[in-house]
């Protein structure tokens, strides 16, 4: 799913179908909002203006019937990490998920997916510490890191445990937890020229190739490959 702004003209395709609903902004929100805080160097009303305007967007996707009943019937929702209500999307209709995530793995999207975060050598984001960090820059860079988990949880993620409840889409189980349950997260960000980054079981540092072959029955195959060419992962996708 692909939210574009209404002033940029797409040309609709055959092979993709799009989807249109209701948001409770006007167009140029982005751009007098958004945008504007961005340039004033605003962070903090920007980072907590991203959680409102997400709620918002992900509450209106469940406020539209035909949308949800349009979605039904997937195998598989690949979304971007910042689209957070794919995971809401995935939990109410019971499919599983691929994440991308378009940064490197010391960004605070990879907390959910208890990435290791070794905070003496790794940067947090927008302190401008380098990997060779200071005893006392160390300790600030532990402080960041705390501040900045409990800040996406106030920012973001209670927001999203309140439509979790709203909705009755599993409110048994956090937004915290439901987005790291996810069936395979791709980082594209280079293993070879980001911070080290301790392996886990399971995980793989590169890929070879990735497929992602349309066959004329729109039905969609995804092949993952590793430097030994064997298949780490496959879906199929059929609609």
């Amino acid at each position: 799913m692909l939210v574009v702004p209404s002033s940029q003209k797409i040309k609709p395709s055959e092979k993709v179908p799009h989807k249109i609903y209701q948001v409770p902004y006007e167009p140029g929100f982005h751009e007098d909002a958004m945008i504007r805080l961005e340039f004033e160097g605003n962070k903090l009303q920007l980072f907590l203006k991203m959680g409102e305007v997400l709620h918002a967007l992900c509450e209106s996707v469940f406020n539209s019937t035909k949308v949800l009943e349009d979605l039904k019937g997937f195998d598989l929702i690949i979304y971007d990490s910042l689209a957070s209500c794919a995971v809401l999307i995935g939990e109410h209709l019971s499919i599983p998920r691929v994440e991308i995530l378009p940064a490197p793995p010391n960004v605070p999207f990879s907390f959910k997916h208890m990435i290791p975060m070794p905070v003496s050598y790794v940067p947090q984001l927008l302190t401008g510490f380098t990997d060779k960090m200071t005893f006392l820059e160390r300790v600030m860079n532990l402080g960041v890191y705390f501040g900045t988990k409990h800040f996406i949880q106030f920012a973001f993620e209670r927001q999203m445990d309140a439509l979790k409840v709203k909705y009755k889409i599993k409110p048994e189980q956090s937004f915290h937890e439901a987005a790291g349950d996810v069936e395979l997260v791709i980082i594209t960000a280079d293993f070879a020229i980001e911070y080290p980054q301790p392996l886990l079981p399971g995980m793989k540092s590169s890929f070879e190739r990735f497929d992602v072959i349309i066959n004329t029955n729109n039905h969609v195959k995804i092949e993952l490959f590793a430097s030994d060419q064997i298949v780490v992962r496959t879906f199929m996708i059929f609609k």
